[in-house]
């Protein structure tokens, strides 16, 4: 490999670790330099910095600079779209690509059943678990949890089943959590806790993302205090008391059931409180008759510089504020 090749491998390395000013810079200079737009790995880079910084119209102005594109540059693109919630120009865009004589890959088609998903669109979503199924020898674990995420987010439990049950020993935790969340979203939140423990006994490492699928199970069950002990400790147990995102899940889910000092003890255990945590606790209070504990959290929300969000001023107490 020559010296310029290793220094622009060298340059899009680091490029995931440079500010979106950064960024620009660098493009800049590659542009000087003559490296773009004939770097194709330079270009993916560029477009992959830009997409997680959320210039999405700055990565397709360089995508439609290219006048050479092949499958992972369109793939990063395609990606791009999916991750910045712009579902429909991901099909759009994969659109084009078939156009342009490039077949979609796993890769590909992991991105658009993420797209389907978010637009429950159960329709685009058989036709590429069509194409999978007719054109890619293997699927790969991401695109099979993509189909249990799709058929889940589609409301299609029985095709949910098939595709889970067909990866038998393969599954990892994103699988599991991913057949949780489909239960979840589909009102079988008993079907989700059963799921969970069959993970558990399947030694799998559970996750912040599927604690947080089970907490959600157990808030829809409106759970029993044995059962909504029984998910804190074991957060506790394994170290998820100190993630946030988890804490403001376990004071939602002990509010909504009127475990109201519950939830108090664990907002006031937090080390680092976001505007959810504020309005999950205040909830909590308000709903259950609370008004004077909520409006003295509400006040020290203020005070530490949070503002309340459209959920917390849809309460009567606080909508004039």
């Amino acid at each position: 490999m020559s010296a310029t090749a290793t220094g622009l491998r060298d340059a899009a390395a680091i490029l995931g670790a440079l500010s979106a000013s950064s960024a620009i810079e660098l493009h800049a200079h590659a542009l000087k330099l003559g490296f773009l737009p004939s770097c194709l790995h330079l270009c993916s880079s560029f477009l992959k910095s830009y997409a997680a910084s959320g210039r999405l119209a700055s990565a397709r102005q360089l995508f439609d600079e290219t006048p050479r594109r092949d499958i992972p540059l369109w793939n990063t693109l395609v990606s791009a779209c999916a991750r910045s919630r712009q579902p429909h120009h991901a099909l759009l865009t994969a659109s084009a690509m078939v156009r342009a004589g490039s077949r979609p890959n796993n890769l590909s088609v992991t991105s658009l059943l993420s797209a389907c998903a978010q637009l429950r669109s159960l329709v685009h979503g058989r036709e590429l678990h069509g194409y999978a199924m007719r054109n890619i020898p293997i699927l790969d674990l991401r695109v099979l949890n993509a189909l249990v995420s799709m058929y889940g987010r589609c409301g299609r439990l029985a095709e949910v089943n098939t595709v889970f049950g067909s990866m038998g020993d393969t599954k990892s935790v994103v699988s599991w959590t991913c057949m949780i969340n489909a239960c979840c979203e589909n009102g079988r939140p008993t079907e989700a806790l059963e799921v969970f423990n069959e993970m558990r006994l399947s030694v799998v490492k559970v996750d912040e993302v599927t604690l947080l699928a089970v907490i959600s199970a157990c808030t829809k069950l409106d759970c029993t205090s044995e059962l909504g002990e029984w998910v804190e400790k074991y957060a506790s147990d394994n170290g998820f008391l100190e993630n946030t995102r988890v804490a403001n899940a376990l004071i939602h889910m002990h509010g909504k059931v009127g475990r109201v000092k519950r939830a108090c003890e664990i907002f006031d255990s937090m080390s680092v409180r976001t505007v959810v945590s504020w309005t999950a606790m205040i909830q909590a209070l308000a709903v259950h008759g609370h008004g004077a504990a909520a409006l003295v959290r509400f006040t020290q929300m203020l005070r530490q510089g949070f503002w309340p969000d459209e959920s917390l001023a849809s309460y009567p107490d606080f909508a004039y504020l």
